[in-house]
């Protein structure tokens, strides 16, 4: 009867919740927090990755789209804890949402193929945090996809952190293209307001 009642538990565990996301994002941690070596708030960081059957979308050749978002969200997790920025910002009690994204899907990621998540910051406020994030497929060293995630800095300014944990790095300019994107998340954040 109690090996019953643990199965019935570990299947309603498993189908009420995502369990390989978070037993991910914890190996993601621990893996950038202890195994890998500390990196600036401008370094790139890297994880790796092979397209596997439960990437594919109903055709069964290429990665769904909505898997690359997944693996940008691990590729934020190794950079902001090989940074430091994930402690400090527990330590004050915030968090960091992701406000905004967007992707653009060049080549698909073909099933086995192996792949790397290139996270690098390119820009940040008191308010937020923008990454640059793309998918290069390791056979042939392709971007397949590139995307922009702005991050929300919730009970902690940004830039307050960054000049404590970096004191000597600069803060690069805004990109161009980035200007234009934030231009139309702060537009789209106020039509969300009026449409209250």
């Amino acid at each position: 009867m109690l090996l019953f009642l643990l199965v019935v538990f570990l299947l309603i565990l498993y189908f009420t919740l995502d369990v390989h996301y978070f037993i991910r994002v914890a190996g993601c941690f621990l893996f950038a927090k202890f195994f890998r070596k500390k990196i600036t708030i401008t370094d790139p960081s890297e994880i790796y990755g092979v397209v596997l059957p439960s990437d594919v979308d109903f055709m069964m050749t290429h990665m769904n789209n909505s898997r690359y978002l997944r693996e940008y969200d691990f590729a934020r997790f190794d950079h902001a804890t090989r940074t430091g920025v994930m402690d400090e910002v527990l330590k004050r009690g915030g968090s960091f949402p992701v406000s905004a994204i967007t992707i653009r899907y060049r080549l698909p990621a073909m099933l086995f193929s192996p792949y790397k998540i290139v996270t690098q910051p390119v820009f940040w406020d008191s308010k937020f945090i923008y990454l640059d994030q793309r998918l290069v497929t390791l056979k042939d060293g392709i971007v397949r996809s590139v995307g922009y995630t702005k991050i929300a800095c919730v009970k902690f300014d940004g830039e307050e952190i960054i000049k404590k944990l970096f004191p000597d790095v600069t803060k690069p300019a805004m990109p161009e293209d980035l200007k234009k994107w934030a231009e139309s998340c702060e537009l789209s954040s106020e039509m969300m307001k009026k449409s209250k």
